[in-house]
């Protein structure tokens, strides 16, 4: 599993990393270990507002720009937002909640996955090991520069949009 921790002024960090496709049983286990402390989330459809920060009218929006995106590129990208992160590191339980969602083409594991968990002002943009090529780790560093202003006003719909349309400007489709 990939994963560079990048620390973000003023308290909001970030990870962006892999999610892994088929890991081998030996890896099989030691994900599982991994990711048996991280609370079960029902994946609720392209944005699951565990952390209740978005209104129904905000999180109807995101979706449909990410329904817009999956059909554009084919790549599938998901926000998920939860309260905290129960002492667990923003890395494991974004990379064990994207796993456990299956998100991207399983062929071709391009999933993206918007971590946000509000009270302990943490974030992670996990990708599958396919979109590292398009977008990178520095390319998602500069992506939750430009959502942090947003989060810091406690504009969470805003920085995710911001985050999700450049997210899509560099994995082929603008807004």
């Amino acid at each position: 599993m990939r994963a560079a921790a990048l620390a973000v002024p003023l308290a909001i960090l970030t990870v962006a990393g892999g999610c892994k496709a088929a890991p081998s049983a030996p890896a099989l286990r030691e994900e599982t270990a991994l990711c048996k402390s991280v609370p079960q989330m029902a994946l609720e459809g392209r944005v699951t507002d565990a952390a209740a920060i978005l209104s129904d009218e905000e999180e109807a929006r995101l979706s449909d720009r990410l329904a817009r995106y999956e059909d554009r590129t084919r790549h599938q990208m998901v926000v998920a937002t939860t309260p905290g992160l129960n002492g667990i590191s923003v890395e494991n339980f974004g990379t064990c909640l994207a796993n456990r969602w299956g998100i991207g083409r399983k062929d071709h594991d391009d999933g993206i996955l918007i971590l946000v968990a509000p009270q302990d002002r943490q974030m992670r943009i996990a990708t599958g090991l396919g979109m590292e090529k398009i977008f990178s780790d520095d390319k998602a560093l500069a992506v939750v520069r430009q959502m942090t202003p947003r989060f810091r006003q406690g504009d969470y719909a805003g920085g995710l949009s911001t985050g999700i349309d450049a997210i899509a400007a560099q994995t082929g489709d603008a807004p």
